[in-house]
């Protein structure tokens, strides 16, 4: 393993002790077991560091979700709601929210937030496409409306955004399905999948 990935190793394990926010270059350092001359040979900063994590968790959640995908044999509803289901469970390995939603780090939060936006609309829109060939679903828009769920879930359902109630969330994620449904041509009832397990949800 090259030094660059023990020092986001290093970063994320640090994360993962709740002590990334508080960390310094040299307690990077001394968790990969490697000079603070050495990080700085890679990375200018601690948030160079971080800037660089998240996109290599998101890299590495984003390929999990399509070789799940890709390897599905059933419909696109099925295939949307499995899509959500393998991003969740992805995300709960990682240790980045509590960071991400920090103040100070306001851009590298937005960052994720289009990387999310530009790297899951492509496979929404391949599965809205499936359900028009299925008949399950009636788009004149794919790409466009794969882009307006997501905005939705990446700025309505962020956590470091807005501080909903689980009944709130739960509401919200029921007038989205029904708009969905609605939106879709699609069977009644076939987006409520949204509305289960909505605790701690976020994308």
């Amino acid at each position: 393993m090259d030094k660059k990935e023990l020092i986001l190793n290093a970063m994320m394990d640090l994360l993962a002790e709740e002590k990334g926010a508080a960390c310094s270059v040299s307690d990077i350092a001394k968790k990969a077991g490697i000079g603070k001359g050495s990080i700085y040979y890679y990375f200018k900063s601690k948030e160079e560091i971080f800037d660089a994590l998240v996109e290599r968790v998101y890299n590495e959640i984003i390929d999990k979700c399509k070789v799940v995908i890709d390897t599905s044999k059933v419909n696109a509803i099925e295939k949307l709601s499995l899509l959500i289901q393998s991003y969740r469970s992805s995300m709960i390995l990682y240790s980045i929210d509590e960071y991400l939603h920090q103040q100070n780090n306001a851009a590298i939060h937005q960052k994720s937030l289009a990387k999310i936006l530009s790297s899951l609309s492509p496979i929404i829109t391949d599965i809205i496409k499936q359900g028009i060939d299925e008949r399950l679903f009636q788009c004149d828009r794919p790409e466009e409306t794969a882009e307006i769920i997501l905005s939705i879930y990446c700025f309505l359902f962020d956590p470091g955004i807005f501080s909903w109630t689980q009944e709130q969330v739960y509401n919200k994620t029921k007038a989205l399905a029904d708009l969905l449904e609605r939106g879709l041509m699609a069977p009644e009832g076939s987006m409520q999948f949204l509305c289960s397990s909505v605790t701690n949800f976020h994308l």
